[in-house]
């Protein structure tokens, strides 16, 4: 895309950390700007924010993991603005952590149903729009974990590397088909947000808890580790700018360069994979 100013926006997971980054930069550019989120109360605060920037903006409460809400989604957002031209699939929780072979099918299924199958949903729900009047682009958010599997959180990692597949997948089908919709896979570090937080204020052995002692070593690892992290804010804006770049691959940094070269080494020479964490910023005990 060679301009965002005056096309529409819409941002799932937008009531806190990255999801209202981007919203807040793509309002500052002049774009109206759709966020959602399933909690009504943050998104409200969320959508008053910006609009006090002057954005022309609106909220839709969206439970992502429902296939229905997400076509309402995309409903609303044609009857506030008429179309859609950027679409972040952004929304996400930790979810449960802990042994794999512990973490109960809940566990499973209630974090797949946000961060995996809410992204599924949000492509089918939104691509055909970008697709019919060729001009758009789709951000998926998926992680690190989408390319390092660390160990204690399987059902992240599984989601995240799903979200990075489905790019790809989505990126070369609209290069096959001639198309002009532009894809990026969103794949942040350590970022300053709520997501961890978000797991600790769970009760103690629920979904999307840490179930175990090793889940409780990881969270504790992990919130050390988001406190370090990048501004939301940065990430905001390297969104934008690589939307207007038709930027695939978009890593928020470089602390896991080494870690994910060294695991590419290992399936190239076919030996056994070992777990390294980033080059800064996180220490495991």
């Amino acid at each position: 895309m060679d301009k965002l100013e005056g096309k529409t926006a819409v941002v799932t997971g937008a009531a806190s950390g990255m999801g209202l980054a981007m919203a807040r930069r793509f309002g500052n550019a002049g774009m109206k700007v759709v966020l959602s989120d399933i909690d009504e109360a943050k998104l409200e605060v969320a959508v008053n924010s910006i609009r006090e920037s002057g954005a022309d903006v609106t909220g839709v409460i969206t439970d992502v993991s429902d296939e229905g809400q997400n076509h309402a989604l995309f409903d609303a957002a044609i009857d506030a603005f008429g179309s859609v031209n950027v679409v972040c699939l952004n929304a996400g929780v930790q979810g449960s952590i802990g042994r794999s072979w512990s973490l109960s099918k809940d566990d499973y299924e209630w974090t797949l149903g946000i961060l995996l199958n809410g992204v599924i949903h949000g492509v089918r729900a939104f691509v055909p729009h970008l697709i019919e009047h060729d001009d758009g682009h789709v951000v998926l958010t998926a992680s690190i974990a989408g390319h390092i599997s660390s160990p204690f959180g399987a059902p992240y990692n599984i989601a995240k590397h799903g979200v990075a597949t489905l790019a790809e997948t989505l990126f070369h089908e609209l290069k096959t088909e001639g198309s002009n919709v532009g894809v990026t896979c969103l794949c942040p570090g350590f970022v300053n947000t709520n997501i961890v937080n978000a797991t600790v204020a769970r009760a103690a052995g629920s979904v999307g808890s840490a179930i175990d002692d090793r889940g409780d070593q990881m969270l504790e690892l992990t919130q050390r580790a988001l406190r370090g992290g990048l501004d939301p804010e940065i990430v905001g804006g390297q969104v934008h700018d690589a939307i207007l770049d038709e930027q695939f691959w978009l890593f928020t940094d470089q602390d896991w360069d080494d870690a994910i070269s060294a695991r590419a080494q290992q399936i190239v020479e076919r030996n056994q994979p070992k777990f390294r964490g980033p080059s800064q910023g996180w220490k495991q005990t």
